[in-house]
């Protein structure tokens, strides 16, 4: 299917539309640094640079020693689960293909058209079903940043959670009605969801 960009104003309404040269990359998480976007595939190692017209700079492999190709297919043991911007760091979240409790947090410099590891973590999530955690945004509380993560838990529930900068998760989450697909913090810091329905919903501020 054909992937595009779409810009939303500040109530959620479509303004603009940009076809993407990405067809078969299936689903895409997406986060912005404040003056470009990055995409990351859920099914590669891939991220993509590109412009907020859509224009695409630079895609690099976020290769790391054991993501080595499966011997029977060409997928990695971890896979894409949601990408946020961190101040000044992208950080990656990937998930291991046997285990839908297990998570891995990768903070990633970007320097111009390249980028470098600073900090890679593996954290145990026990409270998650065997979809597990699919999408995440930075959360820019100066006292305690951290990150929302969207998952289903065992109980079968949409539920929203939070995490430290370290991914370490306290034990707090929210159900959330319907299935929401992704999730970002407005500039009015208020939490949004976006929906199969091709809708978008403020949860909270």
């Amino acid at each position: 299917p054909q992937i595009d960009l779409y810009q939303f104003d500040f109530v959620a309404n479509p303004v603009n539309r940009f076809e993407l040269s990405l067809n078969g990359q299936g689903y895409l998480a997406i986060c912005n640094d404040g003056s470009n976007l990055f995409l990351q595939p859920r099914f590669t190692d891939l991220i993509f640079k590109l412009t907020p017209l859509g224009e695409i700079f630079w895609h690099q492999s976020d290769n790391f020693p054991d993501n080595t190709a499966d011997t029977t297919s060409t997928f990695m043991f971890w896979r894409g689960r949601g990408l946020a911007w961190a101040d000044t760091n992208l950080v990656a979240l990937y998930r291991h293909i046997d285990d839908s409790t297990l998570y891995r947090g990768r903070y990633i410099h970007v320097n111009d058209d390249s980028f470098q590891t600073v900090l890679d973590i593996t954290v145990t999530w026990d409270h998650l079903n065997s979809n597990g955690a699919y999408a995440m945004a930075y959360n820019h509380n100066p006292d305690t940043p951290g990150f929302w993560v969207l998952a289903t838990d065992n109980l079968n529930q949409y539920i929203l959670f939070e995490v430290n900068a370290n991914l370490a998760y306290e034990g707090n989450f929210d159900v959330i009605n319907g299935n929401p697909m992704g999730i970002t913090i407005g500039p009015d810091a208020g939490v949004y969801l976006s929906y199969p329905e091709r809708k978008i919903e403020k949860l909270f501020d």
